[in-house]
């Protein structure tokens, strides 16, 4: 393909404008391209004939952001958001991440899981949870069969065909007394149920929720760790409550997330859709959605313009990181792939990624290893994270 060919193409790619066959086009040339430094090349001055010279910094990035997203979207490949004052090493890396075309990397030495093949790995979690009843019997909902689970109450128990664990409370508790269940997920587990009034929830992985078998008094209300997002059925004469870590949300009918990690170090509260109110030892705040609460040890604050595409990519099926500390982003990868991590204290870059988690966690590493900041190695259950 010629140098003008390779230019056109280029550009097109960066307006937006690359047609079906124009974008194989192009992956081909990725793919055949003799050297990463020659890509390099010639993503970078495709770069400086794209960029007007008017464009600053924050523009330069949205530009570049546009590209990968683009691609990644149409490619249902990993998304890797990389500073781009590089723009060599940054353009080569959105195309190899965006058309997933590791092999054609050169990483450094050092770069393990990226060079020498991985030995041991992890594979993604998937839908795993315990279903504890109110006499203590446990029931793994993951090798339960499908259909009627148990009675409780006057509530039946049934798992769906597609895994999800649903609660009929009939006409209330049978003999008036109110009985509570409790759903756990592993960590490399998720899970979801449709609690006895309809509302609806998703546990992330190494979390909990309790709960009654008949929503019977004037409030409804349940207790969760961990992280959970909940699309909450409205009924105007009984509020709905959730307690986690000191941390109580009242709301009437809404969809909010909640992540109370220990790790996390505070509650945090987003909210999608309708009205809620946080109270915690610090006080209490009313938030509106796309803001999130945020109560930590004497303090209550409220952030707006929450990125709600990063908070609800885990429910989405993705990890998403926009501009996280190492330490968040091995949060999470941890309970996910039920691996430890090593001390990430002496890493102090952000990270962009956005990545589907059904990928082996090897691919999530050497996603995070081509932003050249961080480098990983997998000895068993354990990530050693390394600069």
């Amino acid at each position: 393909m010629s140098n003008a060919r390779i230019q056109y193409l280029v550009n097109r790619y960066f307006e937006g404008a690359c047609t079906g066959e124009e974008q194989e086009e192009l992956a081909d040339w990725v793919n055949q391209s003799g050297s990463d430094a020659d890509l390099q090349t010639v993503l970078a001055e495709a770069w400086r004939n794209y960029q007007p010279e008017e464009a600053g910094r924050e523009a330069g990035a949205a530009a570049m952001e546009r590209v990968y997203y683009r691609l990644s979207d149409e490619m249902d490949k990993p998304r890797m958001r990389i500073a781009w004052w590089k723009p060599a090493a940054a353009a080569a890396a959105i195309f190899m991440a965006g058309l997933g075309i590791w092999q054609g990397m050169k990483p450094s030495p050092n770069a393990s899981v990226a060079e020498a093949g991985v030995v041991e790995d992890a594979m993604p979690g998937g839908e795993k949870a315990v279903l504890t009843l109110s006499n203590g019997r446990q029931i793994v909902l993951d090798s339960a069969a499908n259909g009627l689970l148990a009675q409780q109450g006057g509530a039946s128990v049934n798992k769906l065909a597609n895994g999800q664990l649903v609660y009929d409370d009939g006409e209330g508790p049978a003999s008036g007394e109110i009985l509570y269940n409790t759903m756990t997920t592993p960590r490399g587990g998720q899970y979801r149920l449709t609690l006895p009034d309809g509302t609806k929830a998703w546990l992330n992985s190494a979390s909990s929720i309790t709960f009654p078998t008949a929503f019977a008094e004037a409030t409804r209300g349940i207790t969760i760790t961990g992280e959970v997002y909940l699309e909450v059925a409205k009924d105007e004469k009984k509020p709905f409550r959730v307690k986690a870590n000191g941390v109580e949300v009242a709301v009437l009918g809404t969809h909010f997330n909640i992540n109370a990690y220990p790790d996390e170090g505070a509650v945090h509260t987003t909210l999608i859709e309708g009205k809620v109110k946080v109270t915690s030892e610090a006080g209490t705040r009313t938030i509106a959605p796309g803001e999130q609460a945020q109560a930590g040890k004497g303090r209550l604050d409220v952030q707006r313009n929450i990125n709600l595409e990063q908070v609800m990519a885990w429910k989405n099926g993705r990890f998403v990181f926009e501009g996280e500390s190492i330490s968040r982003v091995m949060h999470q990868l941890s309970r996910w792939y039920d691996v430890e991590v090593a001390d990430t204290e002496s890493i102090d870059d952000r990270f962009f990624l956005d990545v589907p988690r059904s990928k082996k966690l090897s691919d999530v590493l050497k996603a995070l290893e081509l932003t050249g900041k961080v480098k990983f190695k997998i000895e068993g259950k354990k990530i050693i994270v390394m600069q």
